[in-house]
């Protein structure tokens, strides 16, 4: 992306009133900047997915893809779906969903079995760095940014967008303490 793109995104961000430039860049309408990308975002159900049943608990799943995925160096990232727990109270099934460039250099080494009924895992393939954008780490496993898990969340069912609410708010907690409106 060139230095002209990103100064004609910022002049249309400063005419929304979201951002402010003088001296420097400031954030003023966080809550105006996340109805925009959702209204803008774009659910892809069109990638690859392989939905696995294998033994273990989550934590060793996590575990096992981290050591697979890190073995054949492939970046992996919950999805946004899987990541919601660390942004908002809410009830999912319980499916390990990660996003990850190429699924056939994972699927042989993690073993289990394909299926579509009672999964613990699923593989989703796909290279788009937005996904992989401002993961967040905890011991050792990436998980989805808030801001991944709030727009895949605006796009599901109503209760998927109410928990895209309270995503929503921590969010705009978080910019009101960096300085934020």
């Amino acid at each position: 992306m060139g230095l002209g793109t990103v100064s004609k995104a910022l002049k249309v961000l400063e005419e929304d009133q979201i951002v402010y430039r003088q001296r420097g860049i400031r954030l003023v309408g966080p809550d105006k900047l996340l109805e925009a990308l959702a209204d803008n975002y774009i659910r892809s159900n069109k990638e690859p997915r392989i939905r696995l049943k294998i033994q273990g608990d989550k934590a060793s799943l996590m575990r096992l893809l981290r050591a697979r995925a890190g073995a054949v160096s492939l970046p992996i990232v919950a999805t946004g779906l899987s990541s919601v727990s660390r942004y908002a109270v809410m009830q999912r099934e319980d499916v390990l969903s990660v996003f990850c460039p190429e699924i056939a250099l994972l699927l042989d080494s993690l073993g289990g079995k394909e299926t579509d009924r009672f999964p613990n895992v699923e593989l989703i393939q796909t290279d788009e760095q937005p996904r992989y954008f401002d993961a967040r780490e905890e011991e050792g496993f990436f998980w989805a940014s808030p801001v991944q898990t709030y727009l895949e969340l605006t796009t599901g069912d109503k209760r998927d967008q109410e928990t895209a609410e309270q995503v929503k708010d921590y969010l705009l907690r978080g910019s009101e303490t960096e300085g934020g409106q």
